[in-house]
């Protein structure tokens, strides 16, 4: 009889322990309306979401393997960041009518001549826009000197005629719009931040409709240069975490304020607008 007291105790326990991660799967999924600036502790809620998210799957797992109704919680948290999902993961879930006017988008950060996998060449992009039907695409980390670069303009030009380059200053990062109509204005737009990252924008007339396009570089998030290492001992790693922290902080502020830049820019176009960019945030950031 204690035994049986005691193991209903312990799942009620667990049971009110599954609303911790539950709770804060939910913050994280709307903490993007809060400004990180006034609220920077709930911005790891976004930052840490899909994490937040597998440890409710495992908690729903266990709940469902114990036929318990706390599973009700797990599943509750992830209905409601079903918006999260979606924006990380599409699925077809039934095909739609192709609308009358169809324009094609892409946006990629090529990384200084780089592929995701391998080396980039102009060849290998102009095949990609040519199979997809691309009609603009916005390129971040153009190559700024070299055969890559002028391989890349040979082209994407023949499929793409009309094309802007342009960097925040001679030598730096360049970004890079190409499009099958023709561009009528271009501006710059630079962060006064002391980095390389800016955005620029382009009017471009669609068949008589003027519309505005943003290609952004927002600022990086720099997790790479401070990967995790165990073997250097537990020190080593504790103040690389400590540092991860920081830096990650720091870059967050700044594209924060680029991304408050942008939004202003988007609310005072005159134009329909189509915004593209490496924002380097996931979908439930503010940015």
């Amino acid at each position: 009889m204690g035994k049986v007291v005691f193991v209903k105790f312990l799942d009620f326990l667990l049971g009110l322990l599954s609303f911790v991660p539950a709770l804060m799967a939910v913050g994280g999924c709307y903490v993007s309306y809060l400004h990180p600036t006034r609220h920077p502790a709930l911005h790891w809620l976004g930052v840490l979401l899909p994490l937040i998210l597998l440890f409710n799957v495992l908690v729903m797992l266990f709940w469902i393997w114990k036929r318990s109704i706390w599973m009700m919680v797990p599943i509750a948290a992830i209905l409601i960041c079903i918006p999260f999902i979606t924006s990380m993961f599409h699925w077809p879930l039934r095909k739609q009518a192709p609308p009358e006017k169809k324009v094609t988008v892409a946006t990629y950060n090529i990384h200084n001549q780089m592929g995701a996998n391998d080396f980039l060449d102009g060849q290998q992009f102009a095949r990609f826009v040519e199979a997809e039907s691309v009609d603009i695409i916005c390129l971040q980390e153009f190559p700024i000197t070299g055969v890559v670069r002028l391989g890349l303009i040979h082209e994407l030009s023949k499929l793409l005629p009309y094309y802007q380059i342009s960097s925040r200053q001679p030598g730096a990062m360049n970004m890079a719009i190409f499009s099958r109509y023709p561009i009528i204005e271009m501006q710059p737009v630079i962060f006064v931040d002391e980095t390389d990252n800016f955005s620029f924008w382009v009017d471009l007339d669609l068949e008589g409709e003027r519309v505005r396009v943003f290609n952004n570089h927002l600022q990086t998030t720099n997790i790479n240069q401070y990967k995790l290492s165990l073997t250097q001992g537990l020190r080593h790693t504790v103040a690389q975490m400590k540092k991860l922290k920081q830096v990650m902080e720091e870059n967050g502020s700044i594209r924060t304020r680029q991304a408050d830049v942008i939004r202003g820019l988007l609310d005072e176009s005159p134009y329909p607008l189509i915004v593209c960019g490496d924002f380097n945030a996931n979908p439930a950031s503010y940015t």
